[in-house]
C-alpha cells in the first residue's frame, strides 16, 4: 500500500469524496500555489498535499484508497479475503460496494444475522473555504513597507441566528436507510436531508434559515505590508475566510503584486538603477545625484570609470539590516551622455586632448 489510510486526503485538499478528477486537480493546483515553500508556504503542509494528490488524483489509487476506508481495512487484506472468506463470487466487491452504497459492517450484519452489527463513521467536518485576493503596490512601497485597507466579502453566521440540534438526524449530520437485497437487509448512510449534513438547524424570527444560517457580509482589513516584500508573496489572516455550515472558518490570503518601475529593477535584495553621467565625470571625478526609493542620493563617480562599469553603494538595497540580517546594495549603471554639439572652444580643447594621446 503506497498510501496512509489513516489520513483523510479529501480533507487535506478540501474536496468532497465524490469530487471528479478535474476538481481534485484544480484544488491541488490552488493549494500548491498557496502553500509552496518558494512562496513562503509551509513545506510540511505542501508535502502532505502532494501526497494526497498522488493518491486521490490517480483513478486506480483513489479506488483502492476509498475501498480500504469504506470496507474496514483492518479486517480486509486487499486481495479479496475477509476474515477467511473469499469475496470474488460477488463479481467484484468494489462494484457491489459502489452500487449498494453500504459499509462492510452492514454487509456482515445482513448475511450473518447481525453478528457484526453495522459499522458507521461520521465524516470529519471540513472547515470553511479560504478567500484569496490580490493587491498592487509600487516599487517604492515594497521597499519601504506600507499600510493598505482591503475591503472584501465573506460568508458569516447571520447576526441573531439561533442554533439548535437537528431533530431528524439528532445532530449526527447523516441518516441511515434500510433496503432489502438478495443478501439480506442492507443499511446505507446518507447526508441528512433536513440540515444538509451539518447536524444543526438555524432559525431567526421563527423562520428556518438556508445555507446553514450564513450570509455574505462586507469586511475591511487594515493590512501592514512589511518592507522588502517580494512580488507574489502572500499575507495570511487566520480565520478571516468564509465560514462553513458547521461554522468552521477558513483563512484570508492577500497576494502582493509589486508594479514594475521605470527607475529601478530588483534582483534578489539588490537594486539597479541608471544615471546619466558625462564623459568628464567618468574620466575625472565628480559627484552626481541618483534616484533611490528613500529619496535622492549623492554619489561619487570614481576616476577612470569605464563604459559598462557599475558603481556600487553598499547597504542601500532591500533588507532590514542589523546584526542577523544583511541589506542588499544599490548598483548605479552609468549612461554616458555624449554631447551632440560642441562650441568652438570645446572642440579646440578636445582636439588638444586628442593630439596628446
Amino acid at each position: 500500500m503506497d498510501f496512509d489510510v489513516k489520513k483523510n486526503y479529501y480533507d487535506i485538499l478540501w474536496v468532497k469524496e465524490d469530487a471528479s478528477q478535474e476538481e481534485i486537480k484544480k484544488a491541488f493546483k490552488k493549494a500548491a500555489v498557496k502553500h509552496h515553500p518558494d512562496r513562503g508556504g509551509d513545506k510540511k503542509k505542501f508535502q502532505e498535499m502532494n501526497e494526497a494528490y498522488q493518491v486521490i488524483g490517480d483513478e486506480k489509487k483513489k479506488g483502492q484508497y476509498d475501498a480500504y476506508r469504506k470496507w474496514g481495512f483492518s479486517w480486509f487484506d486487499g486481495q479479496g479475503w475477509f476474515g477467511g472468506w473469499w469475496f470474488g463470487w460477488f463479481g467484484g466487491w468494489q462494484w457491489w460496494a459502489d452500487f449498494w452504497d453500504f459499509d462492510i459492517g452492514d454487509l456482515m450484519g445482513g448475511i450473518f444475522g447481525g453478528g457484526f452489527g453495522w459499522w458507521w463513521r461520521k465524516k470529519s467536518t471540513q472547515g470553511g473555504e479560504d478567500i484569496q485576493v490580490a493587491i498592487d503596490i509600487s516599487f517604492e512601497e515594497s521597499f519601504l513597507g506600507v499600510t493598505k485597507k482591503v475591503a472584501y466579502s465573506r460568508m458569516k453566521k447571520m447576526i441573531g441566528a439561533e442554533e439548535k440540534t437537528c431533530d431528524t438526524c439528532k445532530g449526527h449530520g447523516s441518516v441511515v436507510q434500510q433496503m432489502q437485497t438478495p443478501f439480506g437487509t442492507m443499511q446505507s448512510q446518507t447526508a441528512c436531508p433536513t440540515c444538509g449534513g451539518s447536524g444543526k438547524i438555524y432559525t431567526k424570527d421563527g423562520k428556518t434559515l438556508p445555507h446553514g444560517g450564513l450570509e455574505k457580509m462586507k469586511e475591511t482589513l487594515e493590512v501592514k505590508i512589511p518592507a522588502a516584500i517580494n512580488s507574489g508573496a502572500y499575507i495570511k489572516f487566520a480565520n478571516k475566510g468564509n465560514e462553513s455550515s458547521s461554522h468552521h472558518v477558513g483563512d484570508f490570503y492577500i497576494q502582493i503584486n509589486v508594479a514594475n518601475s521605470r527607475l529601478y529593477e530588483r534582483k534578489g535584495d539588490n537594486i539597479y538603477t541608471k544615471a546619466n553621467v558625462s564623459i568628464f565625470d567618468m574620466v575625472l571625478w565628480w559627484e552626481i545625484t541618483v534616484d533611490h526609493p528613500e529619496g535622492k542620493l549623492k554619489i561619487k563617480v570614481p576616476k577612470g570609470t569605464q563604459v559598462g562599469d557599475m558603481i556600487k553603494i553598499a547597504n542601500k538595497g532591500f533588507g532590514s539590516g542589523g546584526f542577523l540580517s544583511k541589506k542588499g546594495d544599490l548598483y548605479v549603471i552609468p549612461q554616458v551622455d555624449i554631447p551632440k554639439k560642441l562650441s568652438k572652444d570645446q572642440e579646440k580643447l578636445w582636439s588638444e586632448l586628442k593630439s596628446k594621446k
